[in-house]
């Protein structure tokens, strides 16, 4: 792409997705700590003024990263996390997601990297959660009384659920279960509760 080619692009509003797909790549080929907007921005085929112009720093260009990943996130877990066990199903899709998405992935849950008071972050995060907490309810409501089900108790589902699922995302990613038996995450989750004394559910 020439410097003329990547003016037109800067215009026409398509740096933005050009660059996030960039800094994606990078961040899988050589991990969030070790990306550089220069090499983001070759990749991306414009200057690295041009770069620093739209996003002024390594911080700017994550934040729309993250809000890009969290959309996504929403718009691939979101068709799996309704009906009875839809928070179950959801889990798995965001496991599936965060494989098939590492470039994101590595970004999306390092507040450190990332604007957290942008908007357009703040917006899609907010989407993402929805989709979590909502699930969660609707499973819980399912499954007993509606009555008795609690704000405290959706969250307590949510941040149970969300450890498990992007624990064994990670584990996966990182090939920490290569060598490891083979086993099943929601036999694991009946396993777990089987655990539980009569009745502290």
């Amino acid at each position: 792409m020439t410097e003329a080619d990547a003016r037109r692009h800067y215009h026409h509003g398509d740096l933005r997705a050009t660059a996030v797909a960039a800094a994606v790549a990078e961040v899988e080929e050589v991990g969030v700590s070790a990306a550089s907007m220069r090499r983001i921005a070759r990749r991306a085929g414009v200057s690295h003024a041009a770069l620093a112009h739209h996003f002024v720093d390594k911080t700017g260009l994550f934040t729309a990263v993250a809000a890009e990943g969290f959309t996504r996130m929403a718009a691939a877990i979101a068709p799996t996390a309704s009906g009875d066990l839809g928070f179950l199903f959801g889990g798995g899709e965001y496991v599936k997601f965060a494989l098939e998405n590492r470039g994101f992935y590595e970004v999306l849950f390092r507040p450190y990297l990332c604007d957290q008071t942008d908007p357009a972050l703040e917006q899609a995060r907010t989407a993402a959660f929805d989709v979590l907490y909502s699930s969660a309810r609707r499973s819980l409501i399912a499954s007993r009384d509606p009555e008795t089900v609690t704000d405290a108790d959706v969250a307590s589902l949510v941040i149970a659920g969300w450890s498990m699922s992007h624990g064994y995302a990670t584990l996966l990613g990182t090939e920490n279960l290569v060598d490891r038996p083979s086993g099943d995450l929601l036999r694991g989750v009946e396993l777990l509760a089987s655990l539980l004394p009569n009745g502290a559910a």
